[in-house]
């Protein structure tokens, strides 16, 4: 991994671990789950957009370097690069339709099968993705939220 790479990643850790870390501290302290899970998602999310913007960098880069330098090696690692950076966008945005299709069916579920608990579930998801989305203006990571544990049957 080079240092450009590595530098895209080390600023959306430290970019994530500001704004993520403060909000999910403030959920700890809270002891609101939601908020804190906020909060690791920002974390998550920052670090994968700055894993994606090092790869577009260090790609531009080799390409330049490589056509400046008639180097066809560089040129086609950035390309490689780039192409990566491209299918790691592309995937992130087909896993979250993928999560809002997902939940925005678990809150249809829930309301014809009159179970709050799925559609907060499903809202509760929804909402991350917003948030996040808002927050990080990036890519988007975010784990759905878990079925809680009840020992009452319906």
């Amino acid at each position: 991994m080079n240092n450009i790479k590595k530098a895209g990643i080390i600023t959306g850790a430290v970019v994530g671990g500001t704004i993520g870390g403060t909000i999910s501290l403030v959920g700890k302290m809270t002891n609101q789950k939601f908020i804190d899970e906020l909060g690791e998602s920002v974390v998550d999310s920052t670090i994968l957009t700055g894993g994606i913007a090092g790869d577009i960098a260090s790609g531009a880069t080799n390409v330049v370097s490589g056509k400046i330098n008639k180097s066809r090696r560089k040129v086609k690692e950035g390309k490689k690069e780039l192409k990566s950076a491209g299918n790691q966008i592309v995937g992130n945005f087909v896993n979250n339709v993928q999560t809002i299709v997902d939940n925005s069916g678990e809150i249809l579920d829930g309301v014809k099968e009159k179970d709050r608990r799925k559609v907060l579930r499903g809202a509760k998801t929804l909402a991350k993705v917003v948030a996040v989305g808002a927050i990080t203006v990036g890519a988007v990571k975010v784990k759905p939220e878990e079925p809680e544990e009840t020992t009452d049957e319906k």
